[in-house]
Formats: structure tokens, sequence, C-alpha cells
């Protein structure tokens, strides 16, 4: 399958190792398995917390990035959100975990409000066949399920973790 430049993110399945989407080489601090989740810690991109944690939920068609620092979880320090939500499209071969970023994307503040972004981009590459319509239904479909899902789990993903998250099938 050839990888969408810039979309893709690549982990390797027995080096701590990956490859980011901007085709940057980085460092898998701990790669965690079990069915219905991939989790990946590597270091912070920025300043004001230590590790990224992102957990890909295969069969949600999403990851979620939670900042942490000294293992806990801290908001981001720059934009404060609690949970960042990446719509995405996840597969493998023999060597590689693949994630393919599906444009949009939702900010979780914790037990307060979701936002929705990005729409702009998913917009345009609907429009210029970046994106095949069956693939745009899927992704509006899982974006939909996954805001409901956060509303009975009151705006919390701690709550929608252990309510839905790796236990449970899509409703």
């Amino acid at each position: 399958m050839a990888l969408r430049p810039g979309r893709v993110q690549q982990i390797f399945k027995r080096e701590e190792r990956g490859i980011d989407r901007n085709n940057e080489p980085f460092t898998v601090e701990k790669l965690f398995r079990r069915p219905g989740l991939v989790a990946v810690q590597r270091t912070a991109f920025e300043t004001g917390y230590t590790s990224h944690l992102r957990e890909i939920y295969p069969q949600w068609g999403i990851a979620v990035s939670t900042c942490l620092d000294e293992a806990l979880p801290v908001k981001h320090p720059r934009l404060r959100f609690d949970h960042y939500v990446d719509l995405v499209k996840v597969w493998e071969d023999q060597d590689c975990i693949y994630v393919e970023d599906m444009y949009v994307d939702v900010l979780i503040y914790e037990r307060s409000y979701y936002h929705v972004i990005d729409l702009e981009e998913f917009g345009e590459a609907v429009y210029t066949r970046q994106m095949s319509s069956a693939e745009a239904k899927r992704v509006l479909e899982n974006t939909q399920k996954f805001v409901d899902s956060m509303k009975r789990s009151r705006l919390s993903y701690h709550i929608w973790k252990h309510k839905y998250g790796v236990n449970r099938r899509i409703p």
C-alpha cells in the first residue's frame, strides 16, 4: 500500500523506533499491544512535559494522545487540552504498524468540553480526492460514534476508556 506523504506514522514492531508523519525518526520508550489497543510512549515533542503517550484503538479508528510528566497525565503546556484525538486508519504488515491521520481531530478538555478541529483539511482532502468517499464516510461515522460515546462518558476520556476502550466494541 502506498503511504500518503505527511499523513502516516510507522511504528516498528520489533525495534524501539518509529518514523513520524514528517518522516523524522523517533525512539519508542514503550510499546504495548493487546487486542483492540496499541499504546506507544515516546519522548515529548516540546518542553513542559517529559513523554507523549499515544493509545491507538483500531476498531474505533482513533488515536488518543496524552502528555505525561514523570508518568502522570498533564495538560498540554501550550494549548491546555487534556487529550488530543486523531481520527485514523490503522493497518500493519510483518514489520510495522501504520497509523494514518485522517484529518479530523478532537481536543478533549477533561470533564468540561470537546472541540472538533481540522474539518477544513478534511473537506479539502475529500474535494481534491486525496481521500475516497468510502474513507470519508468511515471517518465521519467514527467521529460521530466517538463524540457520542464521549458525551455518554460525561466528557471524560478516563471513563470512556474504561467503558468503551479495549473491552467493548463500537455500539
